[in-house]
């Protein structure tokens, strides 16, 4: 391991040492598996239909200048709508 990879290595840790960097940042206050982040992870690299909320940002900055650099403009679209969840969870309850 390079002197590189060993310091970011250190500073990965010493970031998920941070209880604050561990809080479920995803926006959904409906969402079934909120603050189970690697559970909704997993769903999502499953589905591989869209990213969890909480990264899409990440993506969306790269996507902007990516597009930028193209000559091209993004246009966000609105998002799931919050009825979508509730119609989710009535026709598929979770077991107990």
């Amino acid at each position: 391991m390079t002197t590189e990879q060993s310091a970011k290595a250190a500073k990965r840790r010493e970031i998920v040492s941070d209880p604050n960097n561990l809080v479920c940042t995803c926006p959904s206050k409906t969402c079934e598996w909120k603050g189970r982040c690697m559970e909704c992870v997993a769903i999502h690299r499953y589905c591989k239909d869209h990213l969890p909320m909480c990264l899409q940002h990440l993506i969306k900055d790269m996507i902007e200048a990516l597009a930028a650099i193209c000559e091209l403009v993004v246009i966000e679209k609105g998002g799931t709508p919050a009825v979508y969840q509730g119609c989710v969870c009535e026709r598929n309850p979770k077991s107990e």
